[in-house]
């Protein structure tokens, strides 16, 4: 509040100043822009506004999405804002890719001639653990031995400075404050802590809403039930109740929040607890757990976890606590839930320490926990081989399903030392294969879910041990983990190797281990490669052949497997690895071990990418064939990994591939899908494919994709392809030979159901081989027209191919255009002066106005009959489009704004309330604005204008941009600058008066006008 009124009454004193200010330095000069620009020049020679782009931003082995950036932006600023809109990504962690090229934080994007609409990939990369880059720099000038000692000083040194920092003071301090927001809430509610008293009417009131909560459907009354429930939870009293709603006969609702209550209060309110009753409070604990051991099962988890919850508080008053829970007698309870309930209680330890509020540094509770680690260890270790030497029962199952979660919880929060774990890890994969084998060869091959829970639990307890922070250190203990997992575990996955198996989470598991280890331990495994040791090379070997099993898993992702996705962060962090080595022998030697390694990948690839037949498609669900597609994507960036290290040769390997889908095509075409596949794989390499590289197999694609009879094939063979041809445009330009046959398919496309697909390949194409379509240009406008003519494309479509439409219209003579214009253009003003005129603002109208507005946008982006690059192929253009009288040429867009004039303002006036429309409208004006530079000062005061009255009922802020790009272009022009001062005061008036008209902490309703005005003062002053 007091922020927002120094605000309220800073705000007019600054709008006042700001006001004053501005126009006065406005009008006073201009000499401002020639500091800016130099003299010698007109707008056309001054730097355009940078204008921004969108870049489609795709996550290895993850979503995408879009940001918006200048156009000069740099590689660090595009990370910045990707930032920005993703915090879990930082900028430390970011590694951004091109056509499989790293992009450089200093570079721009200009220099990777990345453009609008391009996608770059994003792989998140983890720094080197700090161990790693002391040891690797030191290594460089001591020996292995004393670089090792060094380290380890270093951490040991870390490490005490660590335990030392109070972090948990800034927690006590914001647990105070909460305790106090907490208990003023509840005076004023009514439910004030210390004085609240529940009798029996109060209690079953209590217990009431307890079960209504529980049961209840609807949201309102679950809301309502949920604020009384959480106040009565955070009161003294709850100390007292939680006991009366735990006892017996009480519904299982009323225990269980009974139960979550005392779980609370332990988690949160510990300190309420006076020491003289906390052995009090052991010895209540304990007998409800005896009271709930057999059942429900809620109850007594929640039971379990206070038990363990308060063997966190008081681990240092209680120093045997893990060796009298792991001996703790319960009578009258069978010995399988006595081993649960153990281990229940274990597990939760870990988790609590993580969780509960404490007085004291929470490094000091871990330090404590660490010295009962290897105890903790050694008992599952001992109860595991306990029942894998015995025949496994059903009830065996949850009790060492625990044990497993009990390993892997202390792992995670204490670590465990890879150098003593070797017989909890053999214990551990015992029980997998004792539970897996049985399964299969006792009864119909499929596990049990709680076999599945159990063996799932286990292989992520070893994932745990390998990924701990400090493994690293170990590498030879690392090294023989993996040979065990080896050994152990690639039997399950050659059996579970096949079409719809019924074990697929074993696998997934399995696979998910190997890849960890392998990216936890990637250096010295590769260093296999180049060791002198058979024994290493082959451990190498065998995780890379394992990897490969699992990318080439039969069946198809995700309906028929859901392995192979697991893979393809792999294949890129291999190829990152080797392809980064400084010492260059042994970058050679790794680069020769994988190119076979990769030369396969590339045909499973090529295979997990088909599409699934009519059929079984039919079956499958939205979120399936999503996934599908992300899938799809990740194959595709694979591919350009594969080509780092494969370069030419991986065109040759495609180029075979593509000849045996091409014979399997011609002998039925109900194989098409293994050959969009293979031109899938081709589409994937477009844009790192350089100027001569595979001009054979390219050129042979080519061929035969302007061959293939698509009216007898599936319509998706007829997409892809179509992609394909849009992506090598580039590759076109320097080999027109093959554009006509490209241009003819690209034309089936138009009139197919694949229209998307044919006008992005056609927007392409125009785009990269204007010139070159010279001699093709008009018959490609008269199918275009046709084409818009019939109305079979959707509104999408329609404007994108009006991009193309602009490109191709810039190379006709200067009479032809206007014909063109006239018969493709026209109809759009038409429409548009018809709905003005008839006053229509229903919601088809607006729709069909922003459609005709965005065509128009489209159009006035491409067309420019100056904006051809090279210099050559510009004046041959200049020389056809000459006038006759010697007059230089008129540029086209000027020609339809000085016709179609009054139908803009008309449509201002209509839609003036309508923020979408009006930023269409503004969108079109932009683009005419910053195509035409210079050539727009005939109709540049009727440009003002129109803005003007756009700015004197709606500031909308697109409005503002085109008015400062106005004044920075022409404001020193003396014959523009009376029109340009005017146009700065107006804007000045017009959004300092929305500032007035918004209501005090409104203001983040026009945050967009705020962004856009200030950035708009930035720009001139």
């Amino acid at each position: 509040m007091e922020t927002a009124f120094l605000f309220q009454r800073f705000k007019s004193n600054y709008i006042s100043m700001a006001i004053i200010f501005n126009y006065v330095h406005f009008v006073s000069s201009v000499n401002f822009f020639l500091l800016r620009y130099p003299s010698n020049g007109c707008a056309s020679n001054m730097r355009q506004p940078p204008s921004h782009m969108r870049l489609t931003i795709k996550v290895l082995q993850g979503s995408e999405f879009e940001i918006q950036i200048p156009e000069t932006a740099s590689i660090l600023d595009v990370k910045k804002e990707i930032a920005k809109v993703t915090p879990s990504y930082p900028i430390e962690y970011q590694k951004l890719l091109s056509s499989g090229r790293t992009l450089l934080d200093e570079k721009n994007l200009e220099f990777y001639k990345i453009k609008d609409l391009s996608k770059l990939m994003l792989v998140i990369k983890k720094p080197e653990p700090i161990n790693e880059i002391l040891m690797r720099n030191l290594k460089k000038y001591y020996s292995e031995e004393v670089a090792d000692k060094i380290v380890k000083e270093f951490l040991k040194d870390y490490d005490e400075k660590m335990k030392q920092m109070s972090l948990d003071d800034m927690e006590r301090l914001v647990t105070s404050i909460l305790d106090l927001f907490h208990l003023t809430r509840k005076l004023s509610s009514g439910y004030n802590r210390g004085t609240m008293s529940l009798d029996s009417k109060k209690l079953e009131e209590l217990e009431l809403a307890c079960v209504q909560f529980y049961r209840s459907d609807g949201r309102t009354s679950q809301a309502q039930f949920h604020d009384l429930l959480t106040q009565a939870q955070c009161s003294v009293e709850a100390w007292s109740f939680c006991w009366e709603m735990m006892q017996a006969g009480k519904p299982c609702e009323v225990q269980f929040f009974g139960a979550t209550t005392l779980h609370t209060k332990l988690m949160k309110y510990w300190t309420e607890v006076p020491v003289e009753m906390q052995n009090d409070l052991k010895t209540k604990l304990l007998e409800a757990i005896v009271t709930y051991a057999s059942g429900p099962k809620l109850v007594l988890n929640r039971l379990c976890i206070s038990l363990s919850a308060f063997t966190v508080y008081t681990i240092h008053e209680w120093p045997s606590a893990i060796q009298d829970i792991i001996n703790l007698y319960l009578p009258n309870i069978d010995k399988n839930t006595q081993v649960w309930i153990i281990y229940e209680i274990l597990a939760g330890i870990p988790e609590m320490a993580n969780a509960i509020h404490m007085s004291v540094q929470r490094a000091l509770v871990r330090s404590e926990l660490a010295k009962h680690t290897g105890f903790v260890m050694k008992c599952c270790e001992q109860y595991i081989n306990s029942k894998v030497e015995a025949k496994l029962d059903d009830d065996d199952l949850p009790v060492l399903q625990n044990t497993a979660k009990c390993i892997k919880e202390w792992i995670m929060f204490t670590g465990y030392s890879l150098i003593e774990c070797e017989p909890l890890v053999v214990a551990l994969l015992k029980l997998v294969k004792r539970c897996y084998w049985d399964s299969v060869t006792e009864s119909d091959g499929c596990m049990s879910s709680d076999e599945s829970e159990l063996t799932s639990a286990c292989l992520k307890a070893l994932q745990c041990l390998m990924n701990q922070p400090d493994a690293q250190k170990y590498s030879a203990s690392a090294l023989n983990l993996m040979k065990l997992f080896l050994q152990a575990l690639t039997d399950i996955t050659r059996n579970e190797w096949k079409e719809n198996n019924l074990n697929e989470d074993i696998a997934f598991s399995i696979y998910s281990l190997f890849i960890t280890s392998i990216e936890c331990h990637s250096r010295v495994i590769l260093s296999g490669i180049t060791s002198d040791s058979r024994e290493h090379y082959d451990l190498y070997d065998k995780l890379v052949q394992e990897i490969l099993f699992c990318t080439n898993k039969p069946g198809i992702y995700p309906v028929e497997e859901s392995c192979s996705i697991l893979a393809m962060g792999f294949w890129y962090m291999l190829q990152d690895e080797v392809l980064s080595m400084g010492n260059i022998t042994d970058r050679t030697k790794c680069i020769a071990a994988i190119r076979p390694v990769y030369s396969h990948l590339v045909k499973i690839l090529v295979r997990k990418s088909q599409l699934p037949t009519e059929e079984s498609r039919k079956n499958w669900c939205a979120d399936d064939l999503e996934t599908f597609r992300c899938y799809r994507q990740d194959i595709a960036d694979t591919l350009l990994f594969c080509h780092e290290v494969l370069n030419e040769e991986m065109l040759t390997i495609l180029g075979q591939i593509l000849d045996e889908a091409l014979i399997a095509l011609q002998a039925s075409f109900e194989n098409w899908m293994q050959f969009e596949a293979v031109v899938h794989g081709f589409c994937s390499l477009a844009a790192q494919i350089e100027d001569d590289q595979g001009y054979q197999e390219i050129a042979k694609l080519m061929k035969i994709l302007s061959e293939i009879p698509y009216e007898n094939l599936n319509e998706k063979l007829l997409g892809t392809c179509l992609e394909t041809v849009g992506s090598y445009s580039e590759w076109l330009k320097l080999y027109p030979t093959f554009l006509l046959p490209s241009i003819e398919l690209l034309l089936k496309g138009l009139n197919s159901s694949m229209s998307s697909q044919a006008t992005l390949g056609l927007k392409d194409l125009t785009s990269e081989c204007q010139f070159q379509l010279r001699p093709y240009c008009e018959p490609l406008l008269e199918q275009c027209q046709r084409i818009l003519l019939t109305g079979t494309l959707s509104n999408s479509d329609s404007v994108r191919l009006m991009y193309s439409i602009g490109k191709l219209m810039s190379l006709v003579p200067n009479e032809n255009i206007t014909m063109y214009l006239n018969a493709i253009v026209s109809p759009c003003f038409e429409e548009l002066q018809v709905l003005a005129q008839t006053r229509d603002v229903s919601n088809p109208a607006r729709t069909r106005t922003i459609f005709r507005l965005n065509m128009i946008s489209t159009l006035f982006l491409s067309l420019n009959t100056n904006n051809i690059s090279n210099d050559e192929e510009r004046q041959l253009v200049q020389r056809l489009q000459r006038d006759p009288s010697g007059a230089p040429p008129v540029q086209p867009i000027l020609i339809v704004l000085q016709r179609t004039m009054p139908v803009w303002k008309e449509i201002c006036t209509l839609w003036m309330n309508d923020m979408q429309v009006l930023e269409t409208l503004c969108g079109a004006v932009d683009h005419a604005l910053v195509n035409l530079m210079d050539d727009i000062k005939p109709l540049l005061s009727d440009l003002c204008c129109l803005i003007l009255g756009i700015f004197q009922n709606n500031c909308v802020p697109p409005a503002i941009e085109i008015a400062g790009k106005c004044i920075m272009m022409f404001a020193r022009d003396e014959h523009f600058q009376g029109t340009m001062r005017h146009v700065f005061a107006e804007i000045l008036i017009h959004v300092f008066r929305q500032f007035d008209q918004t209501q005090e902490g409104k203001l983040s309703d026009i945050s967009d006008l705020l962004e856009t005005f200030y950035g708009f003062n930035t720009k001139i002053v």
